[in-house]
């Protein structure tokens, strides 16, 4: 991604090219010449508000340009003056309203829990009150004057944001990087202000507009029903006195009444304008161009046997910056009853490949050139109506993320008669049966029907994905990446499920996945991508020993066999333990109020011990819900145990904020995915920076020095240059170097590698892994790493310890555990590999 992309999403002024930079630049000079004539009103009015400058009712002369009152006050240098009134209302309103609703967003969106229910109730109370009625009696309570108008407007608008902004924390608090940061020892201040705020401020300055925008409107209508202060000019009061003192009557109102009205609207108008831009720079309003049809190439025609078949699709993506070529001339063919896997590296295009033989890619990417053929139709020339008559029935696609592709609002069964529906026309009694038929198909109970999705583990919902997919059996699949984020031994039950449909409906499957290990054990032929370029075809076996694409060969020597020899050496450790968990057990409720644990009892961790020495690499090994992420947060001081000891360097930990604090500097974390763990925005210096800035230190060139070092230590360049890039620069791999450098800057005796490998292309992930080694070597720095791979684990760790349901089922040398399993699960695990 280019820095001009990154510069793009700080955008919160649009180019003055577009149309919607125009309406707001609009805005901008209304509003600016506004407060100009405000500012500047002893130069622009001649006459002070109330001094008499004129007779009584005097019409409009060179003189006096908008006339004079029943008082004989200059009307034109009552609306300037009364500009800044109005002004200082809206926008001292603005501002208090703006800094309450970010400070209890902040407040409620880190917290949770009971503080943003007791919260979000209240606000609930204060948005259910009328409005107006609401700030006339607070009004008229608290006595008529400016500052009353500002603290009552306030009370009353400071509620409505807050939903929105916490909204938007509530998913930042859930970031990776906010993860990160807690897991550093950063506290709610730290957080809220480096990376919440910065997050959100965006979103703060368009509530800082409608809120100024609504203020005037309601000073002026306080103003006019006399709430406002007596001695003071503001478009309100010129109104209200114009209507007290007979405007009507006299026809002075033209120029009485209609001047403070038309500058109310006008300043609301350019705020509105100002708030349209702001929303269009955070939502952009894209056009979408008629596409072409694509060129078909020559002799493009049905391929025999095929069941389906693309012939150079060319696919492109328009930018501001050109046209990128995403796929290259790409001729697939999947035959009938074939399992094809289609795979390759992040951006190689295997995605977009997939989604344009199904006519789902969006604007701006476009197909130029090729042929989709589904047996005998062509699918790049049918219309929207036809290719709605082939979807589900003849061609099928298996979503990436179950979680993400199932309505929430639907139960499962729902959206399989849903699905039910594009198909063969059903009464409700057959319809409910196929249904069950279908739930029974995929390995799930007949009661799951009634399930929601959020009540169903991964490996459910991805069952439930595909029961939807199949119901209307058609006769070919796109599975894209289908096994992604679940674990070892789920991918292979859902691969298997697959297999077994495939031979039970005959089905075509064209399986997109980066995961070479599971495709290449089960697929007939494989289809490896390179740069938008379809570079080897073959069966698994010929292209592991036979690549024709040197592509291809790094990705089969990047998969290490579990049985090879072992590629990293034995370590060495040294001394007492670093750490040394004893006995220890950690219980989570589904509900804790004010100390009460309720709800059913769910015992993370049971009965849990092992050590790890200074300079020793731990596998701690298992599948979802084992309890691994459970023993890192014990680890590292983040939770405490239920019962057992935790003891750091032969001391038993202590509790709360000693524990953490102690733990924070000594142990550090390396999480999963490199791009959520990092927060763009902000620079490399900063990242690796943080932890030394959370445990308190202040010397910029102290902090230089450890950052440069840091650097250094995972090999990446520690120029100035390279400090001040952001992390969209940046590959997965440079990426999760980085992270591993904010890891080491504090020192740390131990670091927790949670999966460092898993969301890294093949190529890069034996990178990764050399790295620990070099640093534990160089460092002795002891790991405890974190996986699911038991492959990768036995290469690498000196020892290992098996996870099932909270237990440790197998522990022990990591040759010996890989090569004489004692415990069932463990076997699992190492047949999956």
């Amino acid at each position: 991604m280019s820095t001009a992309h990154y510069s793009n999403t700080r955008r919160v002024i649009a180019p003055f090219s577009t149309a919607t930079g125009k309406v707001q630049w609009l805005g901008i000079t209304m509003l600016g010449i506004i407060v100009l004539l405000a500012v500047m009103a002893p130069l622009f009015a001649g006459y002070l508000p109330r001094a008499l400058s004129c007779a009584p009712f005097e019409t409009p002369s060179a003189a006096h340009i908008l006339g004079c009152d029943d008082a004989g006050y200059d009307i034109w240098s009552q609306l300037l003056y009364g500009a800044r009134v109005s002004l200082i209302v809206g926008l001292s309103v603005a501002t208090v309203s703006t800094v309450i609703a970010t400070a209890v967003a902040i407040l409620v969106g880190y917290h949770g829990g009971w503080v943003d229910r007791l919260v979000m109730r209240f606000i609930d109370v204060v948005q259910a009150m009328p409005f107006m009625p609401l700030v006339i009696v607070l009004g008229v309570y608290f006595g008529a004057s400016i500052q009353t108008q500002i603290i009552v407007i306030a009370l009353v608008m400071w509620a409505s944001p807050v939903r929105e902004l916490r909204a938007q924390i509530l998913s930042i608090r859930s970031a990776g990087y906010v993860e990160a940061s807690i897991a550093m020892g950063a506290g709610g201040w730290f957080v809220g202000l480096k990376h919440i705020l910065p997050e959100i401020a965006p979103l703060i300055v368009p509530q800082f507009v409608r809120i100024a925008l609504a203020a005037i409107m309601v000073e002026t209508s306080l103003s006019f029903l006399g709430l406002g202060d007596p001695l003071q000019n503001s478009w309100g009061s010129i109104l209200f006195h114009a209507n007290a003192r007979a405007a009507f009557l006299t026809g002075t109102w033209i120029y009485w009444i209609l001047p403070p009205g038309i500058a109310v609207s006008l300043t609301v108008l350019a705020l509105a304008f100002i708030g349209f831009g702001y929303d269009a720079s955070l939502a952009p309003r894209i056009k979408v161009k008629k596409q072409a049809l694509p060129l078909a190439p020559a002799h493009a025609a049905p391929q025999p046997g095929a069941a389906l078949s693309a012939q150079g699709l060319t696919i492109v993506y328009d930018t501001e910056f050109g046209t990128n070529t995403a796929v290259k001339a790409c001729d697939l063919t999947l035959q009938k009853g074939e399992l094809l896997g289609l795979v390759g590296e992040s951006g190689s295009g295997k995605t977009t490949l997939s989604l344009a033989i199904l006519r789902l890619l969006r604007h701006p990417a476009r197909v130029t050139h090729g042929a989709v053929w589904l047996g005998d139709d062509d699918l790049l020339a049918k219309d929207a109506e036809e290719l709605r008559a082939l979807r589900g029935r003849k061609i099928a696609l298996i979503p990436q993320s179950a979680m993400n592709a199932l309505n929430p609002v639907l139960t499962i069964g729902a959206q399989i008669e849903e699905a039910l529906e594009r198909g063969d026309k059903l009464p409700s009694d057959q319809k409910s049966a196929k249904v069950n038929e279908w739930l029974g198909k995929v390995g799930l109970q007949t009661k799951h029907a009634n399930s929601y999705a959020h009540e169903l583990s991964g490996g459910m919902r991805q069952r439930a994905v595909i029961a939807i997919a199949l119901c209307n059996t058609p006769e070919v699949v796109i599975a894209d990446e289908p096994t992604t984020g679940l674990d070892v031994l789920v991918q292979e039950e859902i691969m298997q499920l697959l297999l077994n449909l495939r031979q039970s409906l005959n089905l075509s499957i064209l399986f997109v996945t980066h995961n070479l290990p599971l495709i290449a054990r089960h697929a007939d032929r494989l289809a490896v991508m390179y740069q938008g370029e379809l570079v080897d075809l073959g069966a698994p076996e010929s292209l592991r020993t036979a690549a024709l694409h040197a592509h291809t060969r790094a990705l089969f020597d990047n998969l290490p066999e579990i049985d090879d020899p072992k590629l990293w050496p034995q370590g060495v450790p040294n001394g007492d333990p670093v750490i040394a968990f004893t006995g220890v057990t950690k219980t989570y409720y589904p509900n804790s109020v004010l100390g009460l644990n309720l709800g059913a009892p769910h015992k993370a961790l049971n009965d849990v011990s092992f050590t790890l020495r200074p300079g020793e690499k731990l596998g701690l090994v298992g599948g979802s819900g084992a309890g691994k992420s459970t023993l890192a947060r014990l680890v590292m001081g983040m939770i405490k145990p239920d019962s057992g000891t935790i003891a750091y360097n032969g001391a038993p930990l202590g509790a709360g904020r000693t524990a953490r604090k102690t733990m924070a500097r000594a142990v550090h974390m390396v999480f999963q995915d490199p791009y959520q763990s990092i927060r763009n925005r902000m620079s490399i210096r900063d990242i690796i920076a943080e932890p030394l800035r959370i445990h308190g230190e202040r010397d910029d060139g102290v902090i230089a020095r450890k950052v440069a070092a840091a650097l250094a230590a995972v090999r990446l360049p520690s120029d100035g240059h390279f400090m001040s890039r952001r992390p969209v620069q940046l590959s997965g791999g440079q990426r999760q170097r980085v992270a591993f450098a904010r890891a080491l800057v504090c020192d740390p005796k131990v670091i927790i590698a949670d999966e460092p490998t898993s969301m890294l292309d093949q190529s890069v992930r034996m990178e990764i892994v050399q790295l620990m080694e070099d640093l534990r070597r160089e460092y002795g720095t002891a790991f405890l790493f974190i996986t699911h791979d038991i492959a990768l684990a036995r290469h690498f760790c000196d020892r290992l310890i098996v996870l099932s349901e909270g237990r440790i089922v197998e522990h022990g040398d990591a040759d010996a555990v890989v090569q004489t399993p004692q415990h069932d699960y463990t076997r699992k695990l190492i047949a999956a590999a």
